[in-house]
């Protein structure tokens, strides 16, 4: 475990780094750093999980970093034919959270937590499906509204673990704040490209992404 918790802080290293890239716009240190963050996160994960951990969690959760690994080189291209293949990968990965958040039935008092998510989840979409509508790119509607409600089932399984007795409270606030991260860094891509620019939009959601994904390894890390 020991040893995960290593490669986690050398993904931070590389997280910084891809940070200081797209904050100062060098591109190739982009290149390498963003892809070597999350790599550095599946292998800490991986290396972590080595031993007795959760390992209905672990099953799901590093086919998610893979994926997400591989997202993350589809968006970095930055070209328009690679955007839907990124959009796939990020929505399998969500699959693979969802799933791996949930190896049991929900609590009952977990559905406290529905309503404000399936709240924020469809706020987020119609605002997309208008940003759409307005840049005559409606043969997106139909993925962005798929990807909107896999992405609030991921938020909602990390805040139900809150009431799940077989996760600890420092491990669930880890999926909770991983998982709320990712959410934000996602609705603040989508908004970026689909409705409205905003200043230094992709370092926050760089940032945002990249802490997040820390978060869900980290609540990965503390299964024992």
């Amino acid at each position: 475990m020991i040893l995960g918790y290593g490669v986690l802080v050398v993904a931070i290293v590389f997280a910084a780094g891809d940070w200081l890239a797209v904050a100062h716009g060098r591109r190739r240190m982009e290149y390498v750093c963003k892809p070597a963050a999350m790599l550095s996160i599946m292998i800490g994960a991986w290396l972590g999980t080595r031993g007795s951990h959760d390992v209905w969690q672990v099953r799901f959760f590093l086919p998610g970093f893979a994926l997400s690994l591989a997202g993350d080189v589809f968006l970095m291209l930055r070209k328009k034919r690679t955007f839907l293949p990124g959009l796939v990968a990020f929505l399998l990965a969500h699959v693979c959270y969802v799933i791996g958040f949930n190896s049991t039935l929900l609590p009952g008092r977990a559905l406290l937590v529905l309503i404000p998510v399936a709240g924020v989840g469809v706020i987020l979409f119609r605002g997309l499906a208008q940003g759409l509508r307005e840049r005559r790119e409606e043969r997106m509607i139909a993925p962005v509204a798929v990807y909107s409600l896999v992405l609030s089932g991921t938020l909602f399984s990390a805040w139900a673990t809150l009431f799940r007795p077989d996760w600890g409270v420092l491990r669930a606030l880890f999926a909770v704040v991983g998982a709320s991260l990712f959410f934000v860094s996602d609705a603040m891509l989508a908004w970026d490209r689909f409705v409205r620019s905003f200043p230094r939009a992709r370092l926050w959601v760089h940032m945002t992404y990249h802490v997040g994904q820390i978060g869900l390894a980290a609540s990965l890390l503390m299964s024992v």
